[in-house]
């Protein structure tokens, strides 16, 4: 187990993980690029059709023991998501959608919450942004939200979050400071599963976004009520 940066885990398994799937999928689909957490691929918009993976989102959660890690898979065709796949090994759960055609817990279609009302709702949410350091962080946001929902969860991966929004168990989720291969495929089974992905500021631009809102679009525009003063404090 090493640092990225000061505070950021790389473990074997990422890196390992990572060639993995890049030498599969590129002996599978010779004509797709790769994109992923662990290398230097240069800038996401070069590529005309590329996976946007993440070997292991949750680092900190797996070397903890902590069952929420998950395996994050794009396809990205010019600037748009068209497949995606968040595999979830401890639970042996596979998360997938493809755009246009719903979005499927292993062979089961899900669909987002009904809930209507932010004092209803349960979210989540992550801190990659206090992580970093960073003197503006998401504790603000966090501190104005959670009096005014039912509570609030948090289990490390970002790509698991939105499966679970897309799935109904969040209302909704938001974070700062994520990057494409950690927003990609979870975006994707988001809106496939009926709910509505922004950023914090309700633009609806995600890959080079530093932060993201994801709902079951009930109540997107009540959490934007809020989050918009504070989508720049990252």
């Amino acid at each position: 187990m090493q640092l990225k940066g000061e505070v950021d885990l790389v473990t074997a398994v990422d890196r390992e993980l990572e060639l993995f799937l890049r030498e599969r999928l590129g002996e599978a689909f010779p004509d797709v690029s790769f994109y992923g957490e662990e290398g230097d691929y240069g800038e996401l918009d070069r590529f005309e059709r590329v996976f946007v993976v993440d070997p292991l989102d949750g680092t900190t959660s797996f070397v903890h023991a902590h069952p929420f890690y998950s395996i994050s898979i794009a396809l990205r065709e010019g600037r748009e998501t068209t497949a995606g796949l968040v595999y979830l090994p401890y639970f042996d759960q596979a998360y997938w959608a493809v755009k246009g055609q719903g979005a499927f817990r292993d062979g089961e279609r899900i669909r987002v919450s009904t809930t209507a009302e932010l004092v209803n709702c349960l979210a989540a949410t992550g801190f990659a942004c206090v992580r970093a350091r960073n003197e503006q962080n998401n504790l603000p946001l966090f501190c104005d939200l959670m009096p005014q929902i039912r509570g609030i969860r948090r289990c490390g991966s970002a790509a698991i979050d939105l499966c679970y929004v897309a799935d109904g168990h969040y209302d909704f989720f938001w974070e700062y400071n994520l990057s494409p291969w950690d927003i990609a495929a979870g975006a994707l089974i988001v809106s496939e599963a009926g709910g509505k992905v922004s950023d914090l500021a309700g633009e609806r631009e995600l890959m080079g976004a530093p932060h993201v809102l994801a709902s079951n679009a009930v109540v997107h525009d009540a959490v934007l009520e809020v989050s918009r003063r504070y989508a720049a404090d990252c």
